[in-house]
């Protein structure tokens, strides 16, 4: 390893001065270091600082405009046909949440065996029944709610016949507690009449769909 050489001039002489000042030195030679540290204050910064504005794009909902529908009635058709085709089971189907008021609006008309209207049926001493079950096949003790006119052993608040009763028409009334407590989903109905000469007709048949409500308050 090379001698690092230090020279010089004597104070008396002309002789040239040599010593060894040092080795060569392996490593990292650190020039500076510098050190980095934080300064604290107990004054609290002041001042204002500005920005640009930022653009957003998007759509700002102020408000949520709700409509709502009130349905009170319903439309059911029904038909007496000894002969003829036979009646659609989805001409009727109707659709309510649990625990509502419907007022069904049946009007029975007679068919020829062509399947043509020929009029509405008198209604006068008529009995009139409604079932909603789960399954065609259960028995009437059995059904979700049912409803039958002052006739049929009920009461005008439940099937009550329009007058006069030549227009054959009826209105059927559900009320909240027909439904309370009945799992939402679809079930099945019919309305049955029995004319006063004895004779029977299941005038319509189809579908109730219940959904289930949010509000379960009905006082």
């Amino acid at each position: 390893m090379p001698l690092i050489i230090g020279r010089g001039f004597g104070r008396d002489d002309q002789i040239i001065i040599q010593r060894v000042v040092g080795f060569d030195v392996v490593g990292t030679v650190v020039i500076n270091e510098r050190i980095v540290g934080f300064v604290e204050v107990e004054a609290v910064p002041s001042g204002t600082v500005t920005a640009d504005s930022i653009p957003i794009a998007g759509e700002i909902l102020v408000g949520t405009a709700i409509g709502g529908i009130v349905i009170t009635e319903q439309q059911i058709v029904g038909y007496l046909s000894e002969e003829g085709p036979c009646m659609s089971l989805e001409t009727n189907h109707i659709r309510m949440f649990v625990r509502d008021d419907r007022t069904l609006t049946v009007t029975a008309n007679y068919k020829d065996e062509e399947g043509n209207i020929t009029g509405p049926v008198d209604l006068a001493g008529t009995k009139i029944w409604m079932s909603v079950k789960q399954r065609t096949t259960d028995p009437d003790l059995s059904a979700i709610f049912a409803k039958k006119n002052s006739a049929a052993g009920g009461s005008d608040a439940e099937i009550l016949i329009l007058t006069p009763t030549t227009n054959g028409q009826a209105e059927v009334y559900i009320v909240p507690d027909d439904t309370d407590g009945v799992n939402a989903g679809t079930y099945q109905y019919d309305i049955q009449v029995q004319l006063s000469n004895g004779k029977t007709y299941t005038i319509t048949r189809g579908k109730i769909t219940l959904s289930e409500d949010v509000t379960k308050a009905t006082t």
